[in-house]
């Protein structure tokens, strides 16, 4: 798979994490590193500014996702990362990805203004 068709996987990826119910948002996944290379790669001109949150890369172990989100507290944390995961695995297996590795943390967690 050519680097785009990994954007272009990663952009179906985040949308439908996004439709998922009780996530509340998906914010740039990876280490602290990758963050730092990817907004460089922007400033350059490199990636654009739309590039999708979710990462998605080849590598010699295989196809590894990476997806940070935010979770509402009613929803549940782990229902939300399970829901997230199936979504995640069928969008993927749709693609010849099913073995891919996924990694779905949870960094932000909403909880509703007190009534």
């Amino acid at each position: 798979m050519t680097g785009a068709d990994l954007d272009g996987v990663a952009e179906r990826i985040e949308a439908a994490v996004r439709a998922t119910a009780g996530v509340t948002g998906v914010y740039a996944a990876g280490t602290a590193v990758s963050k730092m290379i990817g907004a460089g790669a922007r400033g350059l001109g490199v990636r654009r500014d739309g590039a999708p949150l979710v990462v998605v890369r080849q590598g010699t172990d295989g196809t590894r996702v990476d997806i940070a989100l935010g979770v509402g507290l009613a929803a549940g944390a782990t229902a939300t990362t399970r829901a997230v995961q199936r979504a995640v695995r069928d969008l993927l297996a749709a693609h010849g990805l099913a073995d891919a590795h996924v990694t779905v943390a949870v960094v932000h967690v909403t909880e509703p203004a007190p009534a």
